[in-house]
């Protein structure tokens, strides 16, 4: 018997005009949190894909919540539900108390939990990182390789097996000591907000040009300070006195 790949199905959800929809979705449409008590809950899972709204079918992230403000009195959505992949995703957003504390929670940011895990004679780790702000930044991930499977470029890397990084040095150092590991992320999924792929694009070109400018400043030349006293006449309108000399 082959193992059911998931199906297309449409979800109806009833919503006023301005009410919000209540689920999260990534670049890729697909659903990463669900609040409780609000519309979605109980219609949408964490795992499904939207593919439509009232039959129109979405560009990316900003069209879909476009297409919403049109959406009411019903939105009605075409969604892709495979329960496997749901549930693997489901365990990869849930974090532990334990690694909850070293997060801090923003609106418009998913938070995973990744693990990686690699061997002798598997793919390679494929991992680029680099420092921004005080945070450790994904900046590389090799194609076929264990890191491109979970990580994204700008994904923010919040703590390695629970302890947190704000170095790369330190959290390369975890990385290579280990076989495996979970890493805590968080990703940007703002709307209309510079992404943390752009913040580190934009900090990397603004540091290279300005080093460009202070390397290319000629040493300034020496100064000489004159202490000496001068004695200078000021100008005046008052024709027939004698003007005295001022020192300055």
């Amino acid at each position: 018997m082959s193992e059911e790949k998931g199906k297309e199905m449409t979800i109806e959800i009833p919503m006023e005009e301005g009410e919000p929809l209540g689920a999260t979705p990534n670049d890729k449409m697909i659903v990463t949190k669900v609040q409780a008590g609000t519309v979605s809950e109980g219609k949408l899972k964490i795992g499904d894909q939207i593919l439509r709204v009232n039959d129109t079918v979405i560009k990316d992230t900003h069209h879909f919540f476009a297409l919403l403000r049109f959406a009411p009195p019903c939105a009605r959505l075409a969604i892709f539900r495979d329960e496997k992949k749901a549930e693997e995703l489901a365990s990869r957003v849930h974090i532990p108390a334990d690694r909850e504390r070293n997060i801090t929670r923003r609106d418009g940011f998913s938070y995973e939990l990744v693990k990686m895990t690699w061997k002798a004679g598997g793919p390679k780790l494929g991992l680029g990182i680099k420092h921004f702000q005080n945070r450790v930044l994904v900046s590389k991930t090799d194609p076929a390789s264990i890191s491109a499977e979970c990580l994204k470029i700008g994904d923010h890397i919040v703590d390695i097996n629970g302890q947190p990084v704000t170095d790369k040095d330190v959290a390369r150092g975890i990385l290579v000591k280990g076989l495996q590991g979970t890493i805590s992320i968080d990703r940007s999924q703002a709307h209309g907000e510079v992404t943390m792929k752009e913040r580190a694009r934009l900090a990397a070109k603004v540091g290279k040009e300005l080093k460009s400018i202070l390397g290319g400043q000629k040493k300034a030349a020496a100064v000489a300070i004159d202490d000496r006293q001068f004695g200078h006449v000021i100008a005046s309108d008052n024709e027939g006195k004698n003007l005295r000399a001022v020192k300055k």
